[in-house]
């Protein structure tokens, strides 16, 4: 279980657990600052920025392990802003001195700060920020619950879609499964809220959409943080996540859980015998 500082806010608590930031909020003087480089600034999904009252989908944050800090990055404020939560510190940061990466991430060059430092308040889950004279908000997102398409998870969750195109599956047991000559269904039941399924679930999404146009089908739901309470999860026994439940001709014949989510192509073609 992660754990944090006994003075870390509930509120970046829950943003640092939903996004597997980091472990410990390091003391505010060991951070570091805007004026030096800063790298792996990753798009995440769990917050929505919300500016004088106005929610904007289009608003990108960024969280960085490395830096440990948040950037917030929208038209709708005066200027991105870099949230400290090991010192509850907001600063400015310069457009120019925003560096995006060919594979998604942002890295902020020397001297990207603005000056003009603020802090950052907890109000209940959501964290309101100064910035450039506006007063923004970070609200948490509702979890998504029910049947996903790849589609939405990969909007929605702009992290998993990152992932899932870095994965790269067995060519060879991929090429197996597309010649399974079965109806082959698999039940991928996972949580938004959840750091593991965050990392595993952008696998199998990948190992998905390599199978198109083959037998084998994965289909996606989300379950809410209190499974037990979810009447699909309770019919089919779920009672973590992630878990894959594989179906071969409508009948239930093994599951996807633990180190199987480390290559589900493989744990998958075990369970076929393929």
């Amino acid at each position: 279980m992660r754990r944090f500082n006994r003075g870390f806010p509930r509120a970046l608590a829950h943003l640092a657990l939903a996004f597997s930031f980091f472990q410990i909020a390091p003391p505010a003087a060991a951070q570091a600052t805007a004026d030096a480089p800063l790298f792996g600034f990753r798009q995440v999904s769990d917050y929505l920025l919300v500016v004088d009252g106005e929610a904007i989908p289009a608003a990108k944050i960024y969280s960085s392990e490395s830096a440990r800090a948040i950037l917030v990055v929208s038209g709708k404020l005066p200027t991105p802003a870099l949230l400290w939560p090991g010192s509850a510190r907001v600063e400015g940061v310069s457009v120019m001195k925003m560096a995006a990466q060919p594979d998604g991430s942002v890295n902020l060059l020397p001297g990207a700060a603005l000056g003009g430092a603020g802090r950052f308040e907890v109000d209940g889950l959501d964290v309101v920020f100064p910035v450039g004279g506006v007063v923004a908000r970070l609200k948490p997102k509702p979890d998504l619950v029910g049947r996903q398409p790849i589609s939405v998870l990969a909007s929605e969750k702009p992290e998993y879609e990152q992932r899932s195109r870095i994965y790269q599956p067995s060519d060879a047991v991929v090429q197996r499964l597309k010649q399974q000559q079965r109806e082959v269904k698999v039940e991928v039941y996972f949580g938004t809220w959840c750091p593991a399924c965050g990392q595993m679930v952008p696998r199998i999404m990948k190992v998905a959409e390599q199978l198109d146009g083959s037998k084998v089908k994965v289909e996606f739901y989300g379950l809410p943080r209190h499974i037990s309470d979810d009447p699909r999860a309770k019919r089919f026994g779920v009672k973590s996540v992630p878990t894959g439940i594989v179906y071969v001709d409508g009948k239930e014949k093994g599951r996807i859980t633990g180190n199987g989510w480390r290559s589900p192509e493989r744990a998958l073609s075990d369970l076929l015998g393929s």
